[in-house]
């Protein structure tokens, strides 16, 4: 039976994500916390698989009090969703992968959506094990990239720790998996939570490009194929 919390201060969307994961898992124990302070005595007291929380906790102190809770967290293990309807959501999912955050949905939130994406959380608290196997083997022909989501240092780049969302790391791994070929769009769009568009995801692949850079700036292996999507060029 999964342990998972729901963090958010409007009772009805609280209700909601607590009726959206008994929809998925008809025995799991749903935790509702409506303010950061009993989230906080929750989580330590409380070994959960998951936590789904607000950013946006209320007036004052806890106007921002989601990043209290994240900050107090191993989130890599913990899978730490990020709910929000905060404005300017391509820059806010910077801000909470730099925090380990373990992906961002912008509110208003479908069951669809939601249940795609705790599911995910949940087969990676499964399976960790497995997921680092399966980067190390993704990652062969590509000798200075490192993918072990069972470390906090998910992403490694010349050694060197790159801070993505997982939503930007299914982008990448996307990429590697058809190494030094052409990834149309509508194949990226499969591992997009929210705003399947080419928009949105060029924003991502600018946020990984950038990500990146910041480790290593002769970075250039991400390639804009114009009108078609994107490639990872180890060959050139």
């Amino acid at each position: 039976m999964y342990k998972i919390a729901v963090i958010e201060d409007n009772c009805a969307t609280n209700d909601k994500f607590k009726s959206f994961l008994l929809s998925i898992w008809q025995d799991c124990d749903v935790k509702q916390y409506l303010t950061v302070d009993t989230a906080l005595e929750g989580l330590r007291t409380i070994n959960f698989d998951l936590i789904v929380s607000d950013i946006d906790l209320g007036d004052g102190t806890d106007r921002y009090g989601g990043l209290k809770i994240i900050k107090a967290l191993d989130s890599q293990r913990t899978p730490f969703l990020v709910v929000s309807g905060l404005p300017q959501p391509e820059i806010h999912r910077g801000i909470f992968a730099a925090l380990d955050a373990w992906d961002y949905l912008q509110k208003p939130v479908t069951f669809t959506d939601f249940a795609k994406q705790v599911k995910r959380a949940i087969a990676f608290r499964n399976e960790q094990k497995e997921e680092s196997l399966h980067g190390d083997l993704l990652t062969q022909g590509v000798p200075d990239l490192e993918i072990d989501l069972s470390s906090r240092e998910m992403v490694k780049w010349k050694k060197k720790r790159v801070t993505l969302s997982m939503t930007q790391i299914r982008i990448l791994q996307k990429m590697i998996e058809n190494l030094n070929q052409q990834v149309k769009y509508e194949h990226f769009f499969l591992d997009i939570e929210t705003g399947r568009n080419k928009e949105n995801l060029r924003v991502h692949v600018a946020t990984i490009r950038e990500a990146f850079k910041a480790v290593d700036p002769t970075f250039n292996k991400i390639r804009t194929i114009t009108m078609i999507g994107y490639s990872w060029r180890e060959d050139e």
